[in-house]
């Protein structure tokens, strides 16, 4: 009588003829059988990983899996007939594998029968559950080089300081030139739907700016309640530390700024985790030449590359969906055209003019010369932004920014 021992092979003739008989007919198919005792308990682990390879193969007609928790005998018709009885003096519980060729191995142990799987079939078992704690070793091994980021320290002195907000380029550190005189105090925006002003929208925003006409504070206000404020702290050499955001329940994240030599780090700070979430690339002359733009996770969603021209402007931004293609006017900081296009087919998506004259700048959005949207946006004497009238496609108002300046 086969006594079921781990990894045995089964009995070429039938131990129990009188015996009620299951019989598998997979010929040249995989056949997994998880076989218990009539009546066994704690199995726990056992039923465990027959779920889940009953799940990982249930939509596919190349794998057979079998529960049978009856005392049968059963039968396996491959190149040859193999048989096993679930009673008497065996174990409570087994996986049975079969290729449909070969006499069929046995193992006993739960806690081996994923590693019996991989070496009998030569493949790997990677299902979902695999994958998830795949995942979460992935998402803790980056959550702990976000920590060493944060722990990591770095010498900045004015030079670096110097040479980074000239020309680093990138989110926080723009290149285009500023109006003093509109960076002092407090900047507020009222929004309104309609170009008379009368009928007033649910969004204010209002900036602090210190004396070097740095962002101090950013506050959304919807329907007159705070929504949510960021709050910038910068270092000695007027580098961004950190940005503290917090929203209309109190919560707080913080985006901490970590410089290195050749490279400069976001990392989200909040309850839950520290995780990267943007990553900028410096060349020699400090400008950035790839960002790369990260999920909770860690998980990189985009990867931009960048070229600039000789007066340190990005005349190119590539990523794997699409390319962006800036054109400017002489010498100036801000571009004149930018132009989308899909970076697999070539197509132009969109393209985007700007054009200022004397006290009004208009920016236009076509695809294929339809009207996408159109910006008017009209300075007062000190060459600040006054109002902005935002079009849609159809050419009609959607809406209209009111800018108040208090120094």
């Amino acid at each position: 009588m086969l006594t079921a021992c781990s990894k045995k092979t089964l009995l070429t003739y039938n131990p129990e003829p009188d015996a009620e008989l299951y019989a598998i007919n997979n010929k040249e198919q995989v056949s997994l059988v998880f076989f218990t005792v009539e009546n066994a308990d704690e199995l726990a682990d056992h039923v465990a990983v027959y779920k889940r390879f009953a799940e990982a193969f249930k939509d596919t007609e190349e794998v057979l899996v079998l529960n049978i928790n009856k005392n049968n005998v059963i039968e396996f018709k491959n190149y040859g007939y193999y048989y096993f009885h679930n009673k008497g003096p065996k174990p409570k519980c087994g996986m049975i594998l079969s290729n449909g060729v070969d006499n069929p191995i046995i193992e006993t142990n739960p806690q081996k029968y994923i590693k019996t799987y991989e070496v009998y079939f030569k493949v790997p078992f990677n299902d979902k559950v695999y994958y998830g704690q795949k995942r979460k070793t992935e998402i803790a091994e980056r959550q702990k080089k976000s920590e060493q980021t944060l722990k990591s320290k770095f010498k900045v002195d004015q030079n670096y300081a110097t040479q980074f907000i000239k020309h680093s380029n990138s989110s926080f550190y723009p290149k285009s030139s500023q109006n003093l005189n509109c960076l002092n105090g407090k900047v507020t925006i009222k929004t309104f739907l309609d170009s008379a002003k009368t009928k007033k929208g649910a969004v204010q925003i209002e900036t602090l700016y210190d004396r070097n006409g740095l962002m101090k504070c950013y506050s959304t206000f919807i329907n007159g309640e705070l929504f949510s404020e960021d709050i910038y702290y910068r270092n000695a050499y007027n580098l961004l530390d950190s940005i503290v955001k917090i929203d209309n329940k109190g919560s707080r994240s913080k985006s901490v700024f970590k410089y290195e030599k050749h490279r400069y780090s976001i990392i989200t700070v909040d309850e839950r985790t520290k995780m990267h979430s943007n990553i900028f690339y410096l060349n020699n002359q400090f400008q950035c030449f790839k960002k790369e733009t990260l999920n909770d996770n860690g998980d990189v969603l985009t990867v931009a590359l960048l070229t600039y021209d000789n007066w340190g402007r990005i005349i190119e931004e590539t990523t794997e969906s699409q390319k962006i293609k800036y054109e400017y006017n002489q010498q100036e900081d801000f571009y004149s055209s930018m132009k989308l296009y899909s970076t697999k087919s070539g197509a132009l998506l969109t393209e985007n003019t700007r054009k200022e004259e004397k006290c009004m700048v208009v920016y236009i959005s076509k695809n294929n010369e339809k009207l996408l949207s159109k910006t008017i946006s009209l300075n007062n004497s000190n060459g600040c932004t006054q109002t902005v009238y935002n079009y849609n496609g159809d050419n009609k108002i959607s809406e209209v920014y009111e800018y108040f300046y208090e120094n």
